[in-house]
């Protein structure tokens, strides 16, 4: 939704409303892998996804090195100093992928490295598709709280568009880099500037929409809608409290892979180079995401 030029996430309700309409759908075609155990991420598919080369994945090669070791420096510093992780990556196009959205790739590659503290869920991962010149930056649930969609959003547009635009790709990453580091210390009470974290203000979180009508009625009638066409509470609650962890993402249903074409290896030109990670780094903790971020273009 755009109000005054600027994309809001839509109410809660509109989300609803998505969401069962996915539902519905997924109860009439249940072989389209919308619900669990449904083909979601096959273990093919995430066998076949790219090892992490470190806090920094530039399987793009457009991110200087000198500038990639001080974005490694900050992300390590925030892994080691608070119980967040922060990941870049970089790939030539989720299209040749097979990836219908830069999205659906951000969602895999967080499902299959797992960035963030098992339990804790607070990861972060900044993905850059530069043919398709798409964004994403993916948020785990432990850190959806100082994350949501409005100031993910806002950081994509005031700090990494404008770096993108001119083509200074290392430059928007680690000044995004910076900032993220300085939203996790700020919330966990760990001063992170002499790593580099940034102290500006953050950018603001993207104005939330007027609420038209009765939302707390509308959200009454979608539940009773839904039990009585059946699926029950098993998939319904956890759905709408962001524990279902890999069935919608971005304020959108229903778009998980659409039109994917697994491909037998992504040793291709897309990712290009090998995937072996690199300077003793030892994986990324487990974490879990559901969805939450934005995604844009440039």
């Amino acid at each position: 939704m755009n109000i005054g030029g600027r994309r809001v996430a839509p109410s809660l309700s509109a989300r609803l409303l998505g969401l069962l309409s996915w539902i519905l759908l997924s109860l009439v075609f249940p072989g389209g892998g919308f619900l669990p155990g449904g083909p979601v991420l096959g273990a093919q598919v995430r066998d076949s996804l790219p090892s992490p080369r470190g806090y920094v994945s530039d399987f793009a090669g457009v991110i200087p090195g000198d500038t990639a070791r001080q974005i490694e420096q900050i992300a390590r510093a925030v892994a080691d100093r608070t119980d967040a992780e922060i990941a870049l990556v970089t790939v030539k196009s989720f299209g040749d992928l097979g990836f219908a959205t830069v999205g659906d790739l951000g969602i895999a590659l967080a499902d299959a490295w797992g960035v963030g503290g098992a339990g804790s869920d607070r990861g972060v991962i900044l993905i850059l598709a530069v043919q398709e010149r798409q964004i994403r930056l993916e948020v785990g649930y432990g850190l959806e709280g100082i994350l949501p969609d409005g100031r993910a959003g806002a950081i994509i547009d005031q700090v990494l568009v404008p770096a993108f635009q001119r083509g200074r790709y290392g430059e928007g990453f680690l000044d995004a880099t910076r900032v993220l580091a300085g939203i996790i210390g700020q919330e966990t009470g760990v001063d992170l500037s002499d790593a580099g974290a940034s102290t500006a203000r953050p950018p603001e979180r993207a104005p939330a929409p007027a609420s038209g009508g009765n939302e707390a009625g509308q959200i009454l009638v979608l539940v009773l809608v839904f039990f009585l066409f059946g699926g029950g509470r098993f998939i319904f609650w956890p759905l709408v409290f962001g524990r279902f962890r890999r069935g919608f993402y971005g304020g959108g249903f229903g778009s998980q892979y659409r039109g994917y074409q697994h491909r037998s290896s992504f040793h291709g030109s897309s990712f290009g180079g090998g995937f072996r990670g690199g300077g003793g780094f030892g994986g990324f903790g487990g974490g879990g995401f559901g969805g939450g971020g934005a995604s844009r273009g440039f």
